[in-house]
């Protein structure tokens, strides 16, 4: 379970201004270090995205689309609310001009008679389990690119076709018991916890975040580990040979929060390549680790474009400095013909390198 954290407004001391750092400070702090534009649109749209997510814990911890206090929930919250609620906020801001978002077919488009901006925002608007009613972890995966395409015109399909590696933000929100907040600019991971009074995002802990070395667990789905495909296979061979715990939070966002929290390994089989694959390849490569497809291509050195949605399975963990020998061994096997036992032998390394 992900307990509350500690109220960074009831904090003494001399680490209390470092302590109650809000989220908006934070960025127009790292803006100001490494500007991306002369605008400052980018801190606008970050902390228009990260106001919305307040509202979206709210319904997400009221089990309902409407709030109404003194009363339990009797609708559900699905991703296509959450979808809307952002296209609102997003569409009317003028810091982006195309929104993709996992549960929409086609890419949302603006308003003629409203502002376009020179951003273009991918989106998981709720990433939930669906296997339960009530979601115990469930959160919201976004990332932000430059777009490609002239600012005076509506955004296209062309602002959609770029690199992973030209994210120029992305970050993720974990409603739980605790609303947390991690994102990037490119210069390391930050989290920040939602004060449930003061309704707004403090930076907890003070330092950069990093993935732990070390770790010996396993997150993906239980579906996946128990099945007879080759990567299953792999996950029970892992976990066996290994002596590997293994934790399945019920979403992808779950399993990423606690593999950032304490080491190990992520396996998904299927994701959004724009929509989650990318924005977590970057927070989990600037928090130290790596991620990668199972034929050892890094997710961040990806062309991405609506042709491509799904990306197969993508390994996460702390990244080691590379020896001569692993640094072979990876070669060999993205560019040797896959054997049927392709999944297992990508698996396995990934699995040394962490115990190394």
């Amino acid at each position: 379970m992900i307990v509350s954290p500690l109220s960074p407004l009831g904090l003494r001391g001399a680490g209390v201004e470092k302590a109650a750092t809000v989220f908006p400070s934070h960025v127009r702090r790292t803006f100001t270090r490494h500007p991306t534009d002369y605008t400052g649109d980018l801190v606008r749209l970050l902390d228009d995205i990260a106001t919305q997510t307040h509202g979206i814990a709210a319904y997400v911890a009221e089990h309902d689309e409407t709030i109404a206090y003194g009363q339990v929930g009797r609708q559900a919250i699905t991703s296509a609310f959450a979808t809307r609620q952002l296209y609102r906020a997003l569409s009317h801001d003028g810091y982006s001009c195309v929104i993709l978002a996992r549960d929409s077919a086609e890419p949302l488009t603006f308003p003629e008679d409203v502002p376009h901006g020179s951003y273009v925002v991918c989106m998981s608007s709720l990433e939930v389990d669906p296997g339960v009613d009530l979601q115990p972890v469930c959160g919201t995966v976004f990332s932000i690119y430059k777009r490609l395409s002239s600012t005076s015109l509506p955004g296209r399909y062309l602002d959609l076709a770029q690199s992973a590696k030209d994210q120029v933000a992305a970050g993720f929100c974990v409603y739980a018991s605790a609303t947390t907040l991690f994102y990037t600019m490119g210069y390391g991971v930050y989290s920040f916890s939602l004060h449930p009074v003061a309704v707004q995002y403090f930076l907890q802990p003070n330092q950069r975040i990093m993935v732990p070395t070390g770790g010996a667990t396993l997150f993906g789905s239980r579906a996946l580990a128990t099945s007879e495909a080759s990567l299953g296979a792999a996950m029970s061979k892992c976990l066996t040979k290994r002596s590997w715990k293994f934790q399945d939070v019920g979403t992808l966002v779950g399993n990423v929060y606690y593999m950032i929290k304490l080491g190990g390994v992520v396996v998904v089989d299927k994701s959004d390549l724009l929509c989650e694959a990318a924005p977590l390849a970057f927070i989990i490569e600037q928090a130290g680790g790596v991620a990668c497809d199972l034929n050892g291509t890094k997710i961040m050195g990806k062309i991405l474009h609506l042709a491509m949605s799904t990306s197969p399975s993508f390994l996460a963990q702390r990244a080691h400095e590379p020896k001569k020998h692993q640094t072979s061994r990876l070669a060999r096997s993205a560019t040797r013909p896959r054997p049927s036992s392709a999944a297992t032998a990508s698996m396995s390394y990934q699995c040394s390198r962490n115990s190394a």
